[in-house]
């Protein structure tokens, strides 16, 4: 009696094995079909966060959950992407389904390509997607080829190469003081760290006295319109007027203590290749205004 029942169990797991296996290779998997959006947030850290939605076609005349989704974005087998899905997600059986994914992105690695980059709408690039799909709890990985648009990314590999020694502030210097206003004059270094030349159109910014910029204190803009050679530094500087009784009423207590701080917000508008890119400019300054000493802090956030 109990060789039977034993013989029964096999039998029975046997079949259920048979049957997983069967419905295991006629499961068609969710396949790629698009990037519906592609969107960089933020640089923090020497990385851009960005985020991604995935257009995933589901074949199958049934929905199929996946979860643990893992996504990689390579160019010329080189990563410059990496991620996950924060959430389980269902697809939704003969249909296209968004899959967003946050992305931690990695431009500079594509900093060798920029010239090819700039002359293109779109490049090809690998999608490497990994997860676990349906109720069986399969792990499967595919690599999928796609073309992603360069708007984007032109923009971030041209600011993270002007990072740091791009564009910075050279000096703040006191030309006149008085009760109502004065004036500074401010001077930039604009660095060319392109491979290849570009055209610096116009320089903007706005001067606050407070760190939240609710009280502006000067507007300064300049049309330059010159081509400036890969490494070669163009000096940019003019004078400000900046208004003493706001920067006061914003900061009495500095006042009170002698110095005065200053949050210079703005960008500079750069030309390659027909593609104009703005490039951020943020700094902070502190003005004593007893002895005109002003000392450029660092860039603020």
């Amino acid at each position: 009696m109990k060789k039977i029942i034993k013989s029964k169990i096999f039998i029975v797991i046997i079949t259920i094995f048979c049957v997983g296996f069967i419905l295991a290779q006629t499961i068609s998997y969710p396949e790629f079909q698009k990037i519906n959006s592609f969107e960089i947030h933020s640089f923090d850290d020497g990385v851009f966060k960005a985020s991604v939605n995935v257009g995933i076609y589901n074949a199958n005349w049934f929905s199929i959950n996946g979860e643990e989704i893992e996504f990689k974005m390579l160019y010329k087998n080189r990563l410059i992407a990496f991620g996950s899905s924060t959430e389980s997600i269902t697809f939704q059986r003969k249909a296209i389904s968004g899959l967003p994914v946050e992305l931690n992105f990695y431009p500079d690695s594509m900093q060798n390509d920029l010239k090819e980059i700039l002359l293109v709408d779109s490049i090809l690039i690998d999608i490497e997607l990994t997860g676990k799909f349906t109720f069986l709890g399969i792990r499967t990985h595919k690599v999928l080829p796609t073309w992603l648009k360069t708007d984007d990314l032109v923009n971030s590999l041209v600011a993270q190469s002007m990072e740091g020694d791009g564009l910075k502030m050279k000096s703040v210097k006191l030309i006149t003081a008085g009760i109502q206003q004065s004036t500074f004059k401010v001077t930039f270094d604009f660095k060319n760290t392109l491979s290849i030349p570009l055209e610096l159109k116009t320089m903007q910014y706005t001067i606050y006295a407070d760190k939240s910029q609710q009280n502006r204190v000067a507007d300064w803009d300049f049309e330059i319109n010159k081509e400036i050679a890969s490494n070669a530094v163009e000096t940019i500087e003019g004078d400000v007027d900046v208004d003493n009784l706001t920067s006061a009423l914003a900061g009495f207590t500095k006042v009170l203590k002698g110095k005065l701080d200053y949050y210079l917000d703005g960008y500079a508008l750069i030309a390659l290749k027909g593609r104009e890119i703005k490039i951020p400019i943020k700094q902070h300054f502190l003005v004593e205004p007893l002895t005109q000493k002003i000392t450029i802090i660092k860039e603020h956030e």
